[in-house]
Order: C-alpha cells, then structure tokens, then sequence
C-alpha cells in the first residue's frame, strides 16, 4: 500500500516537475512579437531545443497524472466527469505539437544557414494556432478535473481555491506575450497538482 501511495504521488507530482526543468531551460524571450528577440534565444541551441523537448515531455506526464486521480476517485466510488481525461490528453497533444515545432523548426533553419526570423515570420499563426487550442482544450480538461474532484471530496479546504484559481492561471498565462509567462505556467502547474498529491497521500493513509 505505501509503495502504491508513493508510486501515485510521485506520478502526479511528476508533470510540474518535469514542466518546470523544461521551462526554466527555455531562454527567456521578454517580447514574443520581437522576432529578433526570439532569434537570440535560438542562438541557445542547446537551451532551446532542449527546454522545448523537455516540456513536451512534461505534458505527457500530465495524462497519467489525471489517470492516477480518475483510478482514486473510481475506487472509492467517485469518479471524473466522463470528457476530464480525453481533453487534458489531447490538449497535452496539442501543447506536445506546439512545443516540438517551436523548438526543432528554428533550430532546423538556423543549421540550415538562414535566420530563425524566417521560422517565426512563416510559421506564427500555425504553432500560435496549437498553443490556443491545446490551451483551451488542456484547460478545459483540468478544469473539469478539479472541479470533479471537489465536488468527489478528494479537495477540501484551503486546497479546492489553490486548485481552481491555479488551473485558470494555468489558461490564462500563455496568452501574456512575454517568456516570463512560462513560469507563470509552471507555477500553476505546481498550484494544481501538488494539492492533489497532498490530498491522496492522506486519503491512501
């Protein structure tokens, strides 16, 4: 039971850690629409590939991290509303898509001999594209997850507002135009799911 319990903890606890590492790796571009700005960032090539792949890594976590939860609440009769897994799943796809994109594809054009500029120039709507609709459906997700949960009673407290408040900055960050809104991101991600890793070890006592 206590190797089930940590294994459990570790698991949830596993998505913002790793999200967090690939964040912090990623250079900080201050202004996302200064292409030139991002340019420099990508000079970091091993920053930037790296923090981006790292990330999408992270978002994978981030299903079985949801599926530990749903297996909790379904075991003591409780369960998720029945869409939580399959939006957090495809939105971690969409973040995945994204994340591999904008960390490969400028890298590729600067190996290749041109500027990254041409990257972002060609590629903005499309990679922006992804990223709005994995935040919408990763949100809506993981919205439905902490909702789900305090309605189950797996969040009481002081932890049900962490979570709720945590999951909208989780949404609302990547639309601020700046690198620092990552760590916005992954602070949220700390938000959201270290109050459940707390929650369950108690419950599995």
């Amino acid at each position: 039971m206590m190797k089930r319990k940590q294994s459990q903890i570790i698991t949830i606890l596993s998505f913002p850690i790793v999200l967090t590492i690939g964040i912090v790796l990623i250079p900080v571009v201050t202004n996302y629409t200064d292409h030139r700005l991002a340019e420099e960032a990508v000079a970091q090539v091993a920053r930037w590939f790296s923090g981006h792949v790292i990330s999408a890594i992270g978002f994978s976590f981030s299903i079985l991290a949801v599926g530990v939860i749903e297996s909790h609440l379904r075991s003591v009769s409780g369960a998720l509303p029945r869409m939580a897994l399959p939006l957090v799943a495809a939105g971690a796809g969409f973040y995945a898509a994204g994340l591999g994109a904008d960390g490969i594809g400028p890298v590729a054009v600067q190996a290749a001999g041109y500027s990254p500029v041409i990257f972002f120039d060609g590629s903005g709507m499309w990679v922006t594209g992804i990223f709005i609709a994995g935040t919408i459906v990763f949100g809506s997700g993981l919205l439905m997850t902490v909702i789900g949960s305090i309605r189950q009673g797996l969040l009481a407290g002081s932890s049900r507002y962490i979570c709720f408040v945590s999951a909208l900055l989780f949404m609302v960050a990547p639309a601020i135009l700046s690198g620092w809104a990552l760590y916005g991101v992954a602070v949220a991600s700390f938000g959201v799911f270290a109050p459940f890793a707390f929650a369950l070890s108690h419950k599995l006592k």
